[in-house]
């Protein structure tokens, strides 16, 4: 009598193995994708003007930037995917997304709705509130004699928070004013230390960002909003005489 092939031994062998009624391992279920590490960063911005003392008055807007990455912070950014805000589309570059939504200034909002849609996902709805707006009073855009002090003013719409002042040279870029965490809402700076002729961009920022973090199915650890407040102008500044203007 020939022996058994060992293909047919070994499948006798396994069919023996289980008990009667007893079913085959069902297959090993899908994994989950892997967590998303967002980190979205809002800059309510206010500008008396942009790049110039008469170009762009009175723009409000928010720039948002959304980064996106696989796993962890480290991870590699996701490209394809999706994301928008008040029915706004971000478009993506270099590793993030980003978009600047422009607002009137008497309907500035109080909150945003982001959304991001990556393939192989649940789609991630987040709504973020604003908690203010930060807003130069004084200078407005102008032509500026050096022989004056300078009176810097802001206001904040909700709460008062120390600020950042910064000023430079546009045309240089040499520095002319630096005084961080500044409580209050003014400043004078002695016109000494303007330079003149020449277009002069001042800032301020909100000292303290504020940060929270996101949790929840579909999050990387670390994921995170960050809000900062901020407004700038741009002033043209001419030495004391009977000059023109730059």
């Amino acid at each position: 009598m020939r022996a058994p092939r060992p293909f047919a031994a070994l499948l006798v062998l396994a069919l023996a193995a289980l008990s009667p009624g007893q079913d085959l391992p069902d297959p090993e279920a899908p994994r989950p994708p892997e967590p998303l590490f967002v980190r979205l960063t809002f800059y309510p911005t206010a500008s008396l003007s942009r790049y110039d003392y008469n170009n762009d008055l009175d723009l409000y807007e928010v720039r948002l930037y959304v980064e996106i990455r696989r796993g962890s912070q480290d991870g590699a950014a996701v490209a394809d995917a999706a994301v928008t805000s008040l029915g706004e589309k971000l478009d993506f570059h270099d590793d993030h997304f980003e978009k600047k939504i422009v607002f009137e200034k008497d309907a500035l909002p109080v909150e945003l709705d982001v959304e991001i849609a990556a393939k192989g996902r649940p789609v991630i709805r987040e709504r973020v509130p604003l908690p203010d707006w930060l807003v130069l009073t004084e200078p407005r855009p102008a032509v500026i004699e050096t022989s004056k002090d300078l009176a810097v003013g802001w206001r904040f719409i909700r709460f008062a928070a120390p600020v950042d002042v910064q000023a430079y040279d546009f045309r240089t870029g040499r520095e002319v004013l630096r005084r961080t965490n500044v409580a209050g809402t003014s400043i004078v700076v002695p016109g000494s230390s303007l330079p003149a002729p020449t277009i002069v961009r001042l800032y301020i920022i909100q000292s303290w960002l504020y940060k929270r973090y996101l949790s929840g199915d579909g999050y990387a650890r670390g994921s995170e909003v960050n809000v900062i407040p901020w407004s700038q102008v741009f002033f043209r500044t001419k030495s004391p005489g009977p000059e023109t203007a730059p």
